[in-house]
């Protein structure tokens, strides 16, 4: 069964013995423990009769990644068998029954398929399993055996962002990328059409987390309003990230405060790319990001503003900084909002953010907004 499939219908699918969750997809098999998950509460289940096994193949050192998307880099952490089926054959001394997930659990299955067919097969049996893993073999008597009475398998494959080959000369906007965008952006309470959501492809890329996260920001920028438009993917996601940086620093340099707050605003929602050309939504290393470049414009003010102070023009600009002929005049034009004096307490502010950054437990975000408001004073 397909991810969307089940999501759709999952309280059809409640309380079955045993649920696999196969896939490439992380944000896909996240979507789908969490709907388990909330089945399981709202029928008398508890946190703690929530348990959660880490499994990982002997000899295998490397990090794998949760349901939560979490990494787990216990090397010592493994799935002991008698553990979890200990667990699933007693009662739960809290809630109506246990819900037992174990993550990364491929070698697990491999080995006890027949104790998991026995266990699936107990009458009167209330637990439940769930097991994340890559693959699955439909050969299996397991997988055979996942008809929807006694478990279920749960495909989360990466979705195409483009008509699947056997489709035909479908119109390229419809896929299974697009399809998912539209019921997501239910999620937010917002309505898309499959050709817009191509528009947000081709802007964000294909990651799920990734457009998730911008479906979000566009429900939050068009408020009330029920529609997602193409113009507001535009407006959103149409200048690139390296471009809100340019446009903070002239905002800084104009000292417009309002405008470099709204942009700062919007990197934090809508992320910056790496060097790698991925976008990254993690708030130290936006803050970081924005610092240093903000150090290197103050830095070039700077020393535009001593150039002007004894009498030099464009020419004596570019001489002494690294200024582009094409920018040499924003940049006097910009420096000349700024004094001398001030310069050095601007200097001390901008080390004090990139220290806070690193080593408090301050929102970075909110360490930006007060850098950003000291500059542009």
């Amino acid at each position: 069964m397909k991810c969307s499939e089940f999501i759709n219908k999952s309280k059809r699918y409640n309380q079955l013995p045993l649920y696999i969750i196969s896939g490439s997809e992380s944000f896909l098999k996240r979507r789908v423990l969490s709907e388990i998950k909330k089945n399981f509460f709202l029928n008398g289940g508890e946190e703690q009769g929530l348990i959660v096994f880490h499994g990982k193949e002997p000899g295998n050192k490397k990090s794998i990644e949760s349901f939560d998307g979490l990494a787990i880099d216990d090397v010592n952490a493994g799935v002991s068998t008698c553990d979890i089926f200990g667990e699933l054959g007693t009662s739960s001394m809290f809630g109506k029954y246990k819900l037992v997930v174990v993550e990364n659990a491929d070698k697990f299955l491999e080995v006890n398929q027949q104790k998991l067919l026995e266990f699936v097969e107990t009458p009167f049996n209330s637990n439940c399993l769930v097991l994340n893993i890559g693959s699955l073999d439909r050969r299996k008597k397991i997988a055979k055996s996942l008809n929807g009475n006694l478990g279920i398998h749960i495909e989360c494959h990466a979705l195409y962002d483009r008509p699947a080959p056997w489709e035909g000369n479908r119109p390229e906007y419809e896929s299974e990328l697009t399809k998912w965008i539209v019921l997501q952006a239910r999620e937010y309470e917002k309505v898309i059409n499959q050709k817009t959501a191509f528009t947000l492809i081709e802007k964000a890329g294909n990651e799920l987390a990734i457009i998730d996260k911008q479906l979000e920001v566009l429900s939050l920028y068009v408020g009330d309003r029920k529609q997602i438009t193409e113009e507001d993917i535009w407006n959103v996601l149409g200048v690139g990230h390296r471009e809100k940086i340019y446009h903070l620093l002239d905002a800084v340099g104009e000292k417009n405060f309002v405008s470099a707050i709204q942009i700062v605003n919007l990197m934090f929602n809508s992320g910056i790319e790496n060097e790698r050309k991925h976008v990254i939504f993690d708030e130290k290393v936006i803050a970081i990001t924005m610092i240093s470049a903000l150090h290197k414009r103050m830095k070039e003010l700077w020393k535009t503003l001593r150039v002007l102070a004894k009498g030099g023009g464009e020419n004596e600009v570019l001489e002494k900084t690294s200024q582009k002929r094409i920018f040499v005049k924003k940049s006097i034009r910009q420096a000349r909002n700024f004094v001398e004096e001030e310069m050095s307490d601007k200097w001390k502010s901008m080390l004090e953010a990139d220290l806070l950054c690193k080593t408090s437990n301050l929102s970075p975000a909110i360490v930006i907004e007060q850098l950003t408001a000291k500059l542009c004073r």
